[in-house]
């Protein structure tokens, strides 16, 4: 049996019957084998001594101490001791705080928790111990319907419960391991995460002592230890992501960016994609009303740095001038104009469906009041748009040669962004894929947050499925050059 194999089966065996708890124990048992000292919080009844007779298990002929809010004197060789557990712990208790503060200097390497049913950032903070804990971890108020009623049909797992004497860990073996894990490398991918993550703590006036940095990065180590490598990969870090930090606003801000901080790192060769896609439905429809579109020399004027054409509607018997970018002209997309102070008309609607006509329509909360009425300011959310007016655009010349010349060199220009952009989108839809094949096999790695795995693994799918659809409209533009020569040809 594998090392690998044998933490997976005593995991296993430590978790039999506690359903919906295999996350707390996988830290418990991180931190327990690392001697990294932490907090278990809970409400009463949630499973809090539970949890820490079951870790107490893990090693081999345990020499176990427990100290209850009844403790008033310390046994003076805690050295001797594999575990310590300090049960219903309150801060307010003096001896008892007197007590936690011994323990955590004198333990020589014991294992050590705390539990309590008081939340961790009163408690940690009262017991002036916070910077001490390495790692909080919260138990659920409930189970779920289905885990409750597998509890209730099977008590005896949860009470009677023996892990076997050849998965125990004894003293020699977790000594060994703590060298092995030192000898672990960090490898680049962690320590930019781990870089990332303590900007954001600084960002967001987080406080993590170096000391507690470095018994995380000793947690990934052992991570990447008892599966069987010597040098880290994403998934040992995923724990980072986790409400381990004590605080309820530090839990907040950092679960809430990590996940966006590790695909950052994961995609930080292909960082284009972390951004929107490239507009490919855009150039697909530039290049679509060039093909299809006349060569008209239309009447324009230079308006908002553009050549637009200008049109003049009256509403609720007040004449108001619209400014339509001669870019829409012949182009079948329902677009807003330009109004007399340059900015975007959100009230008004215009489509030349293929033509040179604009057919114009207004939302019908201006009908009675006019554009420039401060009751029409506003445009709801469920504005309803009415047919208004179609009108006609002045056109100068038909079949302009400087006109055709300009589109000419337009499609060219077009044609060229759509190849590079053809060899871009595909050459990041492969970097995509085998980053997502490559992490895939990782999700069944020891002590693996499958939660947030999968969720930071379907943000890399949905990016390249955004991308596929960019990839598949650029070749539907080229396809449309290609009919284009077609057509000339014959």
């Amino acid at each position: 049996m594998t090392l690998t194999q044998r933490i997976s089966e005593l995991l296993q065996a430590l978790n039999n019957g506690i359903p919906e708890r295999e996350t707390c124990i996988q830290l418990g048992f991180l931190a327990t084998v690392t001697s990294e000292p932490f907090f278990i919080y809970g409400r009463a009844g949630s499973g809090k001594t539970m949890l820490t007779d079951r870790l107490a298990q893990t090693f081999k002929a345990s020499n176990h101490l427990k100290i209850n809010r009844h403790t008033q004197q310390l046994p003076e060789d805690l050295g001797k001791y594999d575990f310590i557990a300090f049960q219903d712990f309150n801060p307010a208790d003096d001896v008892a705080k007197e007590n936690i503060q011994i323990a955590l200097h004198n333990r020589k390497g014991a294992a050590l928790t705390i539990s309590s049913d008081q939340r961790p950032e009163s408690v940690l903070n009262r017991a002036e111990i916070a910077d001490q804990i390495t790692l909080t971890i919260s138990l659920p108020d409930s189970l779920s319907p289905a885990a409750l009623c597998d509890l209730l049909q099977n008590l005896d797992r949860l009470e009677n419960v023996s892990i076997p004497e050849a998965l125990t860990v004894s003293k020699e073996e977790r000594k060994q391991w703590c060298e092995e894990i030192k000898k672990v490398e960090l490898s680049h991918e962690t320590l930019r995460v781990i870089s990332h993550l303590a900007e954001l703590c600084d960002q967001s006036d987080i406080y993590v002592p170096i000391r507690k940095w470095l018994a995380l990065a000793n947690i990934a180590r052992a991570i990447a230890f008892f599966n069987g490598r010597k040098q880290t990969v994403i998934t040992d870090i995923l724990f980072l992501g986790m409400p381990i930090w004590g605080k309820a606003t530090s839990n907040s801000t950092i679960t809430e960016n990590f996940p966006g901080i590790v695909k950052s790192v994961m995609m930080s060769e292909i960082p284009e994609m972390l951004h929107e896609p490239y507009d490919a439905k855009t150039l697909h429809s530039k290049v679509k009303t060039l093909l299809h579109s006349s060569n008209n020399l239309y009447e324009t004027k230079m308006f908002n740095n553009e050549p637009c054409l200008s049109y003049r509607i009256t509403i609720a018997g007040e004449p108001t001038p619209l400014y339509v970018p001669l870019r829409y002209v012949e182009s079948d997309e329902d677009f807003n104009p330009f109004n007399e102070l340059k900015q975007v008309e959100t009230r008004v609607r215009c489509n030349y469906h293929g033509t040179s006509s604009c057919t114009i329509s207004i939302d019908s909360s201006v009908k009675n009041v006019g554009l420039r009425s401060s009751m029409s300011r506003n445009l709801s959310a469920t504005a309803k748009f009415e047919d208004f007016a179609t009108l006609p655009s002045y056109i100068l010349k038909e079949n302009d040669p400087q006109v055709a010349a300009e589109k000419k060199v337009k499609l060219e220009e077009y044609k060229k962004e759509a190849v590079a952009q053809t060899e871009k989108q595909t050459k990041y839809l492969f970097a995509l894929r085998d980053l997502y094949q490559a992490n895939k096999a990782l999700r069944e790695n020891l002590f693996c947050n499958k939660q947030l795995f999968d969720s930071i693994q379907g943000e890399v799918r949905s990016i390249f499925e955004a991308n596929n659809v960019t990839a598949n409209t650029l070749k539907e533009t080229l396809e449309l050059f290609k009919s284009l020569g077609k057509t000339s040809a014959t």
